[in-house]
């Protein structure tokens, strides 16, 4: 029996497929309480458990070793835990 490799993603990539995933069950489950045909609620219902697959792969796949090997972003060194900006108070809506 051949071993074939453990596909990798990147940490962006695989939260992408994870979000997507997630964004897809709410949608078919939506589609499965709204439709009123048997056929195509158990069709949405295997749809879900695929996808919900797809989700665990994602989630469990290991991630790329230069994914990482990335440096943190960096961490301010001001007194307050959310430092404002002058030009962040100009946002007012």
């Amino acid at each position: 029996m051949r071993c074939l490799p453990i596909p990798t993603f990147t940490k962006e990539r695989a939260t992408r497929l994870f979000d997507g995933c997630q964004a897809a069950l709410v949608w078919l489950a939506v589609l499965a309480c709204l439709v009123s045909e048997p056929m195509v609620e158990r069709l949405a219902l295997a749809a879900m458990a695929a996808v919900a697959l797809a989700a665990v792969f994602a989630a469990l796949s290991p991630i790329t070793p230069e994914a990482t090997g990335a440096a943190a972003p960096p961490v301010p060194t001001s007194g307050s835990a959310c430092p404002i900006r002058n030009e962040d108070e100009s946002h007012v809506l």
